[in-house]
């Protein structure tokens, strides 16, 4: 009852927003007016039984490829091992989204993010995917991804430079904060990267006087302002944390490498993936105002100029 309740004060201050709904409101795009962009695309609970659950893609032994798709197509089979998908939600990630979004409007008086949020459960849609593996070719899947995505697309139409955060779960040990801007956990620890394969190219290319280092884990880092706010919340990479070294790290999907300026344009991208124990509903409240905080420093930093 206390998420519902939270959810719909949420809701109740972001109302000013205009809200447009994709098909059966299987996502919707609530539109902001500044150059940010929240999205949730794993916090959906929505199981309609008209779109076939995403269990396993289809192994082609003789090629050694998937296809996901319903039914297989002729000489694949079903592999869950090949062709495993992850079908478990992110919890409380669309509410963390709406509970930041809530703090920044009402720390800038009245300046608010766009959202972009899929209220199918991955188990029906995952739209940090490419297409055919986020809908296995089921058409309301794949008109509920298109409006996803066209959500985004829409949003950053609207800004010239600006900043994506694609808000995400997991259950790592570590408990840690994790960022994504595209380097794998192994470049990450020797250093092996360059700011042209990131998600944050663009910005290095108008931060001209500050290194990459420092916009990355550095001292103009959004681990740094993380850090500043609660160093309670551990974030990797960060200045205190600058390499996962062992621990587990996810550094970015479908959406930000698709988004973010690796590929083009000049809106950058940030995966932020949260433990569990920050999602809960007696931490979400503390957190989502300090994460408010954090970003919007990071975004006077690194987009407003």
């Amino acid at each position: 009852m206390l998420v519902v309740f939270l959810l719909c004060g949420w809701l109740k201050i972001l109302e000013a927003q205009e809200v447009i709904f994709g098909h059966k409101k299987y996502t919707e795009y609530h539109v902001g007016n500044m150059s940010l962009i929240l999205t949730a695309p794993h916090g959906g609970s929505l199981i309609p039984s008209s779109i076939p659950s995403r269990d396993a893609g289809c192994w082609k032994k003789a090629v050694g490829k998937c296809y996901y798709r319903h039914p297989c197509p002729s000489e694949t089979v079903k592999d869950t091992v090949n062709c495993k998908v992850n079908v478990l939600s992110d919890l409380y990630t669309q509410e963390m989204v709406f509970a930041v979004a809530k703090e920044i409007c009402h720390l800038t008086s009245g300046s608010c993010p766009h959202i972009v949020i899929n209220n199918l459960s991955r188990s029906k849609l995952d739209a940090n995917r490419e297409k055919l593996e986020a809908a296995f070719g089921v058409h309301e899947a794949e008109q509920a991804w298109e409006e996803f995505m066209g959500f985004i697309q829409h949003a950053k139409s609207n800004m010239s430079q600006g900043l994506l955060l694609d808000i995400h779960g997991q259950a790592h040990p570590e408990q840690w904060i994790e960022l994504g801007y595209l380097i794998s956990k192994a470049n990450l620890n020797s250093g092996n990267f360059s700011a042209s394969g990131t998600s944050i190219y663009a910005l290095s290319t108008r931060q001209l006087n500050v290194t990459f280092e420092s916009l990355l884990r550095g001292n103009q880092s959004l681990g740094k302002f993380i850090e500043d706010e609660n160093i309670e919340y551990v974030t990797v990479p960060s200045p205190s944390n600058p390499r996962p070294k062992s621990g587990n790290y996810f550094s970015g999907g479908y959406i930000v490498k698709t988004y973010g300026s690796q590929m083009t344009g000049d809106v950058d991208a940030i995966q932020i993936e949260l433990p569990k124990w920050i999602r809960k509903t007696t931490e979400l409240p503390k957190f989502a105002a300090m994460l408010a905080k954090a970003i919007l420093n990071y975004y006077d930093f690194n987009v407003k100029h």
